[in-house]
């Protein structure tokens, strides 16, 4: 064994300016000489490309380090210690368990989206994924995400965990627009908050909720010539403990924002609880360090705490705790949104537990994205792809809601009109899928407005059923599915919560 490997097998991960320096001292060694038998390493010793470090310096590591927890404390140190918007992007993601949805990348990762002299968000991401130390990959339930990625040995979380984690987030974002809302903080009607698709932007930054704030304490002073510019609340989240690695990308987007000198903002930071050098860190750049319990109180805290952990066991349990669930959709009924926001989630898992059954097959994949290539602007998104028997293709759009509503006309409308020519445009162009039965369904809780119901009959009417056939399932049908499937805790869950009761039930379409 060498002594460049005995020194990362002792002292882990390192830049080559630390190895030489050893090396050095150790043998008696010029600098030179140093350097250049570190630059002469052997071919068991892997570098890191694509990340500039000073003095030219390269991260070394050995194979069986890669990935391990070791490599990524030592390296986001490493990076951290030049200051580098690199590390602090790093240093997010892994915060955030090493999967962050594509969109709200730009959010976390400290950097604007441009701005002069700062590396773009857009830079960091391509420079990270060349490197290899984060990945793009679709995540079941999610969509694309940016990942950590791991060696063997080193699992990753089951995606439903995060996608439990992103619901309880976006729960906890309503709960924050309605408290900033109704504590006059912001104009009432003009909080945004993030989504998958898109980030709430101010200037040349992007945040996971943003709203106009007109205080007369906060508010830039106009020149005499100009209108009155309100000033901004931009907040963001991260549920969990929060260290100085997790809140480092924040600070450098506040930073950035305030060297705008047009642009004024009240920087609020929201976690479960923070580090004391987080905590300090955050208060010496006059940002709001706020918990959720210091907002909402601790039974607010404690009930995330238990949707997490309620969704992120559906997938290891056969059985839907139903008394959990009532007690949860009862807590955060007052939360404009959450009720449905946890009953579209719930509806999903149900569909595709149901999906399974009724199509009799073990391919059933959540929230694919699909692009026509002929139209690269074009994508849809399939909530489930079910392939069954070798010969039939079915995508489901489902729309879970409380049942004594009527579905939106406009999101029946972009399914038939948008969503299956997209996708089926799509399944042209994969020669796995030739010659398939291809059926698009659309699976709904509650019932249609008359001019969806005469728009499907009229496209339905229309259609070359050799290309492809379209099928609408309401309640009663997918209770039907739920009875056949014979799971107790499935079939109360849907009654309960999805099926309309004391009115006379809208069948299925044919």
């Amino acid at each position: 064994m060498d002594a460049i490997e005995a020194y990362l097998r002792q002292h882990g991960p390192s830049l080559t300016t630390e190895v030489a320096a050893h090396i050095m001292l150790v043998n008696k060694l010029s600098a030179n000489t140093a350097r250049q038998r570190v630059s002469r390493r052997s071919d068991a010793i892997k570098s890191l490309a694509y990340l500039p470090f000073p003095r030219n310096a390269r991260f070394l590591y050995l194979p069986e380090d890669y990935g391990s927890p070791r490599f990524w404390r030592a390296l986001i140190d490493r990076l951290d210690s030049t200051n580098s918007a690199y590390g602090a992007a790093l240093g997010a993601v892994l915060a955030r368990g090493g999967i962050v949805p594509e969109g709200h990348f730009n959010i976390v990762c400290g950097a604007p989206v441009r701005q002069k002299k700062h590396v773009s968000a857009e830079v960091i991401l391509e420079r990270l994924l060349e490197a290899k130390l984060l990945e793009r990959r679709h995540i079941e339930g999610i969509g694309s995400c940016i990942i950590q990625p791991r060696g063997a040995g080193y699992l990753e979380w089951p995606a439903v965990e995060v996608r439990a984690r992103l619901l309880s987030e976006n729960i906890l974002l309503s709960a924050l627009a309605a408290w900033a809302r109704n504590n006059g903080l912001v104009s009432y009607g003009k909080v945004q908050l993030r989504s998958l698709e898109q980030a709430p932007a101010v200037a040349t930054t992007v945040w996971d909720l943003t709203g106009p704030c007109y205080l007369h304490s906060v508010l830039p002073r106009p020149r005499e010539d100009e209108p009155q510019r309100p000033a901004f609340l931009v907040v963001d989240i991260l549920q969990g403990r929060v260290d100085l690695a997790g809140i480092r990308a924040f600070v450098r987007k506040c930073e950035a924002l305030r060297r705008l000198s047009k642009v004024t903002s009240l920087q609020m930071f929201v976690a479960d609880n923070y580090s004391r050098e987080a905590r300090d860190l955050l208060k010496s750049q006059g940002i709001i360090t706020a918990t959720t319990r210091s907002l909402f109180g601790k039974d607010f805290q404690a009930g995330l705490d238990e949707l997490r952990s309620f969704f992120g066991s559906i997938i290891h349990n056969s059985t839907i705790d139903i008394g959990k669930l009532d007690a949860l959709l009862s807590r955060f009924g007052e939360i404009e949104g959450a009720s449905l926001q946890i009953r579209g989630t719930l509806f999903e898992f149900l569909a595709a537990r149901l999906a399974r059954f009724e199509f009799r097959s073990d391919v059933v994949l959540m929230n694919r994205v699909y692009q026509d290539p002929s139209t690269p602007a074009a994508k849809a998104e399939s909530d489930l792809t079910i392939e069954a028997g070798g010969r039939e293709l079915v995508f489901v759009e489902c729309k879970g809601t409380a049942p004594y509503g009527i579905v939106p006309d406009e999101q029946f409308e972009k399914w038939l009109q948008h969503q299956v020519p997209t996708i089926y445009a799509a399944t042209r162009h994969r020669p796995e899928w030739a010659n398939r039965d291809i059926t698009f369904e659309f699976w709904a809780t509650a019932p249609l407005s008359e001019a969806s119901r005469t728009l499907f009959r009229a496209i339905d009417a229309a259609l070359n059923k050799h290309r492809y056939r379209i099928k609408v399932r309401l309640g009663p049908e997918l209770e039907d599915i739920c009875e056949r499937m014979g799971e107790d805790s499935v079939t109360t869950a849907f009654g309960k919560h999805f099926v309309r009761r004391g009115r006379p039930l809208e069948g299925a379409f044919a």
